[in-house]
């Protein structure tokens, strides 16, 4: 999942509206640290896995400024980190139950 995030984040794509991909990066980035948050599933370790989605997140933006067809844009790196936030804010309620799933039909295509 993580290789498909940074491959999406680093091919080029035509140029969007300002501001019209942030949802898009707080999704995704929700989504990726609910699934994490399923796959640890200690309360104790959810810190661990805010910081290192949202520290993802920010090395990714780091990279696109690098490409020279994408660009580093504070605001999505801010979007990401709302997205982890948001990913381990969903541990505690029914979502962790679609996340439950997302992590099984991941396991089970290996």
């Amino acid at each position: 999942m993580l290789l498909v995030v940074a491959v999406l984040s680093l091919i080029p794509v035509p140029q969007s509206p300002e501001g019209s991909d942030k949802v898009a990066h707080i999704v995704i980035y929700a989504i990726l640290s609910g699934w994490f948050s399923v796959i640890v599933s200690r309360q104790n370790s959810l810190w661990r896995v805010f910081i290192g989605v949202a520290a993802y997140g920010a090395l990714i933006e780091l990279l696109q400024g690098q490409t020279g067809y994408r660009s580093l844009e504070l605001a999505d790196a801010v979007a990401n980190t709302i997205g982890a936030a948001l990913g381990v804010v969903c541990h505690f309620t029914r979502l962790r139950q679609v996340l439950v799933k997302l992590d099984y039909r991941l396991s089970a295509s290996r």
